[in-house]
C-alpha cells in the first residue's frame, strides 16, 4: 500500500506542479458547520475509527456567487500541499482511490447551486473489517468541471475527514530527507528538498536546513529554520527552499534536519551546481492573468506559476524516490 500512495504522490505532483495553476475560479463554500464532530481548529471532520462501521457525513455548500453554478461532489485523498498558501491539498476526481477515499460508497455526482443558494450532501462510509493502526485522513471534494470566472481561487474546494484508529499502536510520524535539487529563476536561487513519511499519522515537522560547500564543510554559506505545511502517512512532500543569494559552480552539501515531537530526522546530502545551472530560468505568466495573480512568498513555499525547473528536477527526484522505497520494502520482505 505504501508504494502505491507514493505513486500517487508523484502522479499527483507532476501534473499539479509541471503546468501552470490555473486560476478559474469558483466560488463555492464547504464546511460541516452543526457537527459536534468538527473540530474547530483543524476544520475538519475528526473521529475514532471502528472497523467494519457505517459512517455518514454531511457537507454544507454554498454558492455566494451571482450564477448559478454546477460541480462535482467527489470522494478524495490527501495529499501534501505543492506550494502556494494551501495547508493540504488532495487529488483530482478520476484519480485512483488508494486510501480512506475508497473507503466512501456514495458515488460520484453533479451538484447545481443557484445564486445564494446553500445545500446539504451527505457522503456514506464503510470502513473495512481489518484496518491497521494509524491515521486516515480522506477529503470530500468539490470541483467545478466548468469555470466561468478568472479570479484567484481554486477550482477544487474540500473539507477533510480525519479517521484515527489505536495511535498509540501505529507507527511513529516521520519526515525523512531523500533528495534535494539546485535552481536558479528569474535571479533567485532555490533549493528543492523531498520529504517522505513512511509513518502512520501525520507529521507536522519542523526543518532546518544549512548549505555548505563541499570542499569547505567548514564555512556555512545559508542556514534557515521554519515549520513546514503536513505530511500525510504514506506521502512524498517537496519544499523549496529560497536561498539569500544564488551558488557558484562547484560541489555542495545540504544539511538537512527534521524534528518531529522527540524524533530527529538528519541526512547530508549533495548536489552539484553547473555553469549551466547558474544561468537564469526565466519563468513566464500569462499576459492576461498578471494584473489578477498577487504571489505571496514564505521562506520554504511558493505557488506555482508556469513550467519551473525545480518542479521538473523535483518530479525525477519523486520518481526515484519511490523506486528506492519500493526496492527496500521488497528486499525487507525476503529478508
Amino acid at each position: 500500500m505504501m508504494w502505491f500512495r507514493l505513486l500517487l504522490a508523484v502522479t499527483v505532483f507532476l501534473v499539479a506542479a509541471g503546468f501552470t495553476t490555473s486560476e478559474d475560479g469558483q466560488q463555492l463554500v464547504i464546511s460541516g458547520r452543526n457537527s459536534d464532530r468538527i473540530n474547530s481548529e483543524l476544520s475538519a471532520y475528526v473521529d475514532d475509527l471502528v472497523p467494519g462501521d457505517k459512517r455518514q457525513y454531511t457537507v454544507h455548500i454554498t454558492n455566494p456567487s451571482g450564477e448559478e453554478i454546477t460541480a462535482l461532489l467527489y470522494a478524495a485523498d490527501a495529499m501534501p500541499a505543492l506550494g502556494g498558501d494551501k495547508e493540504f491539498d488532495f487529488t483530482l476526481p478520476g484519480d485512483l482511490d488508494i486510501g480512506s477515499a475508497a473507503w466512501y460508497t456514495t458515488p460520484d455526482r453533479s451538484i447545481t447551486l443557484k445564486a445564494g443558494e446553500t445545500k446539504s450532501f451527505t457522503m456514506e462510509m464503510q470502513i473495512p473489517d481489518s484496518v491497521k493502526p494509524g491515521q486516515y485522513v480522506s477529503v470530500i471534494g468539490v470541483y467545478d468541471e466548468h469555470p466561468r470566472t478568472r479570479e484567484s481561487a481554486e477550482r477544487k474546494i474540500g473539507l477533510q475527514v480525519v479517521l484515527n484508529y489505536k495511535l498509540d499502536e501505529a507507527n511513529q510520524p516521520e519526515a525523512v530527507p531523500y533528495a534535494t535539487a539546485y535552481t536558479l529563476e528569474n535571479g533567485i536561487a532555490y533549493l528543492t528538498v523531498l520529504l517522505v513519511n513512511e509513518g502512520d499519522n501525520l507529521s507536522e515537522p519542523e526543518m532546518s536546513v544549512r548549505v555548505k560547500r563541499q570542499d569547505g564543510f567548514s564555512v556555512l554559506l545559508f542556514e534557515r529554520h521554519a515549520m513546514v505545511a503536513p505530511i500525510y502517512a504514506g506521502t512524498v512532500a517537496q519544499y523549496r527552499v529560497e536561498l539569500s543569494s544564488p551558488l557558484s559552480p562547484g560541489s555542495y552539501m545540504a544539511e538537512i534536519k527534521t524534528i518531529q515531537d522527540d524524533r530527529v530526522e538528519q541526512k547530508e546530502l549533495l548536489f552539484e551546481v553547473s555553469r549551466e545551472d547558474c544561468q537564469t530560468h526565466w519563468v513566464t505568466t500569462p499576459l492576461e492573468s498578471v494584473n489578477q495573480v498577487t504571489e505571496r512568498r514564505s521562506s520554504l513555499q511558493e505557488k506555482s506559476l508556469g513550467l519551473r525547473p525545480s518542479y521538473v528536477y523535483g518530479g525525477l527526484l519523486l520518481i526515484l524516490v519511490v523506486i528506492f522505497v519500493v526496492l527496500r520494502r521488497r528486499a525487507s520482505r525476503k529478508t
